[in-house]
């Protein structure tokens, strides 16, 4: 494995799990570094992979980072609906 892989996955693997671990609260109260964080640790892995051409983990992880995007694109606070008055 090169050094420049081991750095890629060495930021990547920590970076992206500590915000998988809070990934809801992440998407529901719109933490934009979060997920600038996140993406760009995915980002790593998947480069990572793609420089030993493991197209397989490089496809896994590149969908992750795309559902990231779009979950958290289509996340967030929505307004409650009205309530009746009693």
């Amino acid at each position: 494995m090169s050094v420049l892989r081991m750095v890629l996955f060495a930021f990547g693997y920590p970076v992206s799990i500590l915000v998988i671990m809070r990934f809801v609260p992440v998407v529901r109260e719109r933490r934009l570094r979060w997920i600038i964080w996140h993406q760009a640790a995915v980002g790593a892995i998947v480069l990572s992979f793609a420089l030993d051409a493991n197209w397989s983990a490089v496809a896994i992880n590149a969908t992750w980072f795309v559902v990231a995007a779009v979950w958290y694109a289509l996340g967030g606070r929505h307004p409650r609906a009205p309530q009746p008055a009693d």
